[in-house]
């Protein structure tokens, strides 16, 4: 895992294999994102605008054309993060259903409210069995 000066960091990834499917899965832990190296927190950073080519932190990492592919992958994962999130928030029992058809953004709610945002949302799509597709070049 990378970090936002460029730092790395080897970790453990658990591996599962499913008694019904028999495929294996891996643990990912919150501070990593499916199919990226970087830290969620360093994409999430890039997302919020705070990371960017000019920040000395990340002079030399990452580079400016992965930040564009994060930025286009969140661009296209956006809808699909809504709809997961309000799924979510659907299944809850103190939930307000009239709230699910609101024009009012989950995602952006959380953005606003949440310093690990990014790691909430991944979490709670991930753990309810949803997926994000990777962005293709």
């Amino acid at each position: 895992m990378k970090s936002e000066g460029g730092e790395k960091q080897w970790l453990m990834i658990r591996r599962f294999r499913c008694c019904r499917c028999r495929k294996l899965h891996n643990e990912l832990p919150d501070c990593l994102t499916a199919f990226k190296h970087y830290k969620t927190e360093v994409i999430a950073g890039v997302v919020d605008g705070i990371v960017t080519s000019d920040d000395l932190d990340s002079e030399n990492y990452p580079c400016v054309s992965t930040m564009l592919l994060w930025l286009r992958w969140f661009q296209l994962n956006l809808e699909r993060m809504e709809g997961y999130l309000r799924m979510a928030a659907y299944e809850l029992s103190d939930y307000n259903p009239q709230t699910l058809f609101a024009k009012v953004s989950l995602l952006d709610s959380l953005r606003k409210n949440s310093q690990r945002w990014l790691e909430k949302t991944l979490r709670t799509i991930y753990n309810n069995g949803g997926f994000l597709p990777p962005y293709r070049r």
